[in-house]
Formats: structure tokens, C-alpha cells, sequence
């Protein structure tokens, strides 16, 4: 006789497998009964002084009973909440002070290379500085970074600035890298989701090339690493440029970022200022930005192109301003009533063309 193995008939496990599969349903029903209640309920909750309640219009009475012990009708009004710009005002002072003078020639980037350096090295000597633009409108970077997007989307250069960086440092010359924010002709190019858009979702440009979204977190990550590549080479100081937006268009752009609220061109230039004054906070290098607005210098802010100089006074060490040479002083001058820390005449920098301003500090641009 052929042996049974029992094992092959056993059926328990099945029998008590019914009413698991049960208590499973039931309970994922009660969890999205539970689920479907809590967002049902939501639009009747009411924000009260003594906290949350629920305000149901089936179960509310038309009359209730005040601490007097009288009835009183009371009718129920449809709120709103409404999310309003970000206050920048109170921003803490943080930036400008133990400065030193900036007394420099700036380098456009075509003439950032070794051989321009390394002449650079021999015709200044100690005490004397130099601004070169590393990363101009264009997008082109003028050394060979190897920051990700940068290698992956073909931004960077050949120079190998660190090595020209290090001959100018042993002739005691202060170096500042020129940074180009806003625009980058390259990247938007290559990148389209980076950049800024017009009102009908069409891609922005002018004359002055290609603007980015000031919202993309990418593109600010970006500008953030590039700094801190720029700050280990050895750059005493780090000016960035085009922070701002195209004043000719101003209100009419869609950002392509998700915002609380409906961003203006103040609101926009100044998160992205202080985003990356934050991402650069724990670096020991000197932080400043170019002011491209009169309006912003006489009265503190331009809602055209956003730039608002009594925060970027109380963030950034340095402001940067296009002057004339008979104006320089009084930049310098109008400057100084938005500054909390520090010493404004080290804190303005008139950047004057072909000649040298009388003031403590200037750059000479060709």
C-alpha cells in the first residue's frame, strides 16, 4: 500500500485565512472612512482666540445663549486666508564689518587667462586688487569646474584658475571673482526649464541675453556651489552681478516655480539674494553684489528690477555700484543711510570707467 502523507491534505491554514482577509478589509475601510472625514472637515474648522473648532452648518444653531444668559443671532461670514508678501524689514544686519579698501582694475572675461594672469602678477604687486570675471552673462565659466551641472550640460572652461590664482596671491594682490546670477545665455539655452517667462509662458530675452527663474532651486544650488569652488582656490572676495530682473518687464513675468502668493520683482530678487547669502554663510570670504538701480540707491528699493538695497546692505559685506567719476562720492554718501554695520566707505564700491575716483574705495573698469 502506497503511504499518505497527511501534510498533503491539512486545510487549517486556509480556514483561518477567511476571517484575517475580513478584519483586513474592515479596517482598511475604517482608515479611509477616517481619511475621507478628515478632509471633509477641514473647510468647517474655524480659528478661534481660544484655539479650533468646528463650525458644521447642519448641526450650527441660529441663535445660542451669551454669558448674559440672553440669545443672540449671529451670522457666519466666509473667511479667506490670504498669504501677503514676504517682510524683508526685519531681516537682522548681519554683514560689513572689519573691511578693508578695495582699490582694483576689473577683468572682463576674455582676458581671464593664464598667460593675461600671469601678467597681472608681474605689473601689480601687494596691496593692489584685481576683479576678474569668472563667470560672465554669456554662461561660460572661464575655468574648468567641476561642479555637476556644469561638466554635464558643457558650461565649463579650460583655465586652470586655481593655479593662476595661487601666483597672484604670492604677489600679496586681493583677488575678487566677478559672477554673473540672472543672466546665463548657456545654461537657459541648454537648461530651458531654469529659465524666467513672460506672462503667456513664453521664454524671456532681451538685448542683454537670457534671464533665469530666480525661484529655480536648481540654478540657485548652482550658483551656490560655483561660489564655494571659487572660495577654495583662494578668492578673497566673491561680487555677484545681474542680481536682479529685467526692469522693462516688470510684473510681467510667470515664474516657473511653485510660490506662496503672487511674487513681485522685489519679492523674487530678494529671496534669491538672500538665498544664496545663506548658502554661503559658513565661508570665510567677503560676500558682496553689484547694484544696477539709482532708484534703489536713492530710496532703498526699485520695484522694477527688484533690488532692494537695505536688505542686501544688511547681508552682503560690499555693494558694488557704476558710478561717475564726479559722482562717486555722493554714491558713496547715499549709500551710507541704509548701512548698519561697518564703515560705508568700505562698504560702497564706485566701479568708475577709464579713472580712479577720490574715494576709499573704487574699481577702474575698461
Amino acid at each position: 500500500m502506497r503511504r499518505t502523507d497527511s501534510s498533503e491534505f491539512y486545510k487549517g491554514k486556509r480556514k483561518k485565512a477567511a476571517p484575517a482577509f475580513i478584519v483586513s478589509i474592515i479596517v482598511l475601510a475604517l482608515i479611509a472612512f477616517v481619511i475621507m472625514l478628515f478632509y471633509g472637515l477641514q473647510k468647517y474648522i474655524v480659528i478661534t482666540n481660544d484655539g479650533l473648532r468646528l463650525d458644521i452648518p447642519l448641526l450650527r444653531e441660529e441663535s445660542a445663549v451669551s454669558t448674559d444668559g440672553e440669545k443672540h443671532d449671529y451670522k457666519t461670514t466666509d473667511a479667506e486666508l490670504v498669504v501677503g508678501e514676504p517682510d524683508y524689514s526685519n531681516v537682522k544686519a548681519t554683514a560689513g564689518e572689519g573691511l578693508s579698501a578695495v582699490n582694483g582694475v576689473y577683468v572682463t572675461a576674455e582676458n581671464v587667462t593664464a598667460e593675461a594672469l600671469a601678467s597681472y602678477a608681474q605689473t601689480y604687486g601687494e596691496g593692489s586688487a584685481l576683479v576678474l570675471e569668472v563667470k560672465p552673462a554669456s554662461g561660460l565659466l572661464v575655468w574648468n569646474s567641476q561642479n555637476e551641472i556644469a561638466v554635464g550640460y558643457g558650461t565649463a572652461g579650460q583655465l586652470d584658475l586655481a593655479a593662476s590664482v595661487s601666483q597672484l596671491k604670492e604677489k600679496g594682490i586681493y583677488l575678487v571673482a566677478s559672477v554673473s546670477c540672472l543672466t546665463d545665455n548657456m545654461l537657459a539655452s541648454r537648461y530651458p526649464q531654469m529659465m524666467l517667462m513672460h506672462a503667456d509662458g513664453s521664454i524671456f530675452t532681451n538685448e542683454q541675453g537670457s534671464w533665469i527663474d530666480p525661484y529655480n532651486g536648481v540654478y540657485t544650488d548652482y550658483i551656490i556651489s560655483l561660489c564655494k569652488e571659487l572660495d577654495a582656490m583662494g578668492f578673497d572676495e566673491i561680487l555677484l552681478t545681474n542680481v536682479r530682473l529685467p526692469s522693462e518687464a516688470a510684473g510681467a513675468f510667470m515664474y516657473g516655480s511653485a510660490t506662496t502668493g503672487a511674487p513681485t520683482p522685489l519679492t523674487a530678487v530678494s529671496g534669491f539674494a538672500l538665498d544664496i547669502a545663506r548658502g554661503l554663510k559658513r565661508t570665510d570670504v567677503v560676500l558682496s553684489v553689484q547694484l544696477n538701480s539709482e532708484t534703489a540707491l536713492q530710496s532703498g528699493e526699485d520695484s522694477a528690477n527688484g533690488q532692494n538695497l537695505a536688505l542686501l546692505m544688511k547681508v552682503y559685506d560690499r555693494v558694488y555700484c557704476n558710478c561717475t567719476l564726479g559722482g562717486a562720492a555722493a554714491s558713496v554718501s547715499a549709500a551710507a543711510r541704509f548701512v548698519e554695520l561697518g564703515d560705508a566707505n568700505m562698504r560702497l564700491v564706485p566701479m568708475v570707467y577709464a579713472q580712479a575716483p577720490e574715494t576709499s574705495c573704487w574699481v577702474v573698469t575698461s
